[in-house]
Parts: structure tokens; sequence; C-alpha cells
């Protein structure tokens, strides 16, 4: 029998990665691994309220790339969060670019009523559909 990790967040497991690496490494688990980044951008990471930033989240990335082989890296890209500027969307291409990721998920800004996003001023929904495509 083989066991997949799942999703964790870059926070849970900064400290954790060497470990991390070392279990990846075990003949019985799957070398993958999902690690959602939502953006490349601290700007937007901040207006996310994540609690990391995009250095956090590459250390993980290397870290992992370089004692895990043949490592499988997943992550979650959303597009179109409000304030997103060209800038910081250009930032997130850079991020995938580098990386490449094994798996990306991609999805465009929803605002959910009631949220703080949803008072945010919003990104058009043609530029965030021209991102979407752009990433993929």
């Amino acid at each position: 029998p083989m066991l997949r990790v799942g999703m964790t967040n870059p926070p849970f497991i900064l400290e954790h990665l060497d470990a991390i690496a070392k279990a990846l490494c075990h003949p019985c688990v799957f070398s993958y691994l999902h690690v959602p980044v939502q953006s490349g951008s601290d700007a937007v990471l901040e207006r996310m309220n994540r609690e990391y930033t995009r250095e956090e989240f590459e250390r993980v990335c290397d870290v992992l790339l370089s004692k895990v082989p043949g490592l499988e890296l997943a992550t979650d890209i959303i597009c179109g969060f409000p304030g997103e500027t060209d800038k910081d969307f250009e930032a997130t291409m850079d991020l995938v670019r580098k990386y490449q990721f094994s798996h990306t998920h991609i999805s465009q800004f929803y605002s959910r009523p009631g949220t703080p996003a949803a008072r945010m001023k919003q990104v058009p929904s043609s530029t965030v559909k021209a991102r979407s495509r752009q990433l993929t």
C-alpha cells in the first residue's frame, strides 16, 4: 500500500521541511505534495490575509524539490483577487514559470457577499478571464 500526503499550507510546514522531505522519500509514500500559493505577490497575499510570504513559499518549494527526487509539486492560484495589479499578476506568472508545477489549479476570484474582499475594488472580469487564460 502507498500513502499520498494531501495538501498543506506554508506556515504549517516551514519548521518541518526536513522531516517532510524525509517522509516523502519513503518508498511507501508518493512523491507528491499540494501547497497552495494563491498569488506570487506579497501585496495580494497580505490582502488575502494569508499567513505567509512569497519568500516563505519559495523556501518550501526549494527545500522540498532539492531533497525529494521526482517530487510532483501542485499549487493553487486565484486570478483577479481585488486590487491585483498587472505587476502583482506578473509576479504570479514569474513564480509559475520558475517552478513549473506539475499541477496548477487556477480559479478566478469570485466575490462572496459579506466578506472583506467583497468591499474591495474588484478587478474587471475581462481582465480576470484574460489572466486565467494566460496562466493556463
